[in-house]
């Protein structure tokens, strides 16, 4: 199975490395874990993280990390292996205009730095939602546009092959 429906959110997720859960789940709900496919529900306003094709669900405080898209408040991860929020981005992108988040990242991916499979909740390479909240954080402090171009291709250049 490929796709699965998180019945809280009526909203399919993506399946998730069984790797991932084992890694992120906290202790007293890792028997749950074991022999069953998992799917990420990446609607925000969702308290299910993973969820199965019968049922099963594991929200929010089962984790041990912030799982970011479904956080209000700061600190809200998007890179989980170096430590990136979305707070920080925009503060970034507040004080220079840019930002070199996706630069960065890439060359430390490329440097085999990362462990996005066992750190990031999604269990998948963080690059893409790095790139929106570049994209939304420029859209939302009104860089320049000749800056933001440039900020974007730069973003959009760590992304390729992600």
């Amino acid at each position: 199975m490929t796709h699965a429906l998180c019945l809280a959110a009526g909203k399919r997720g993506k399946p998730v490395p069984l790797v991932t859960l084992r890694s992120l789940v906290l202790p007293e709900h890792a028997a749950v874990v074991e022999g069953r496919e998992w799917f990420f529900c990446s609607l925000p306003d969702c308290e299910v993280v993973y969820f199965t094709h019968d049922g099963q669900t594991l929200e929010k405080n089962a984790l041990k990390v912030r799982v970011g898209l479904k956080e209000r408040e700061a600190p809200r991860p998007v890179c989980y292996c170096f430590g990136h929020t979305v707070e920080s981005i925009r503060e970034e992108i507040e004080k220079t205009g840019r930002s070199t988040v996706c630069a960065s990242i890439r060359e430390k991916v490329e440097a085999d730095e990362c462990s996005c499979e066992v750190l990031n909740p999604k269990g998948a390479c963080c690059c893409g939602d790095v790139n929106e909240v570049v994209k939304e954080a420029i859209a939302s402090i009104g860089v320049p546009r000749a800056e933001a171009t440039q900020t974007l291709a730069a973003a959009e250049r760590a992304n390729e092959g992600r």
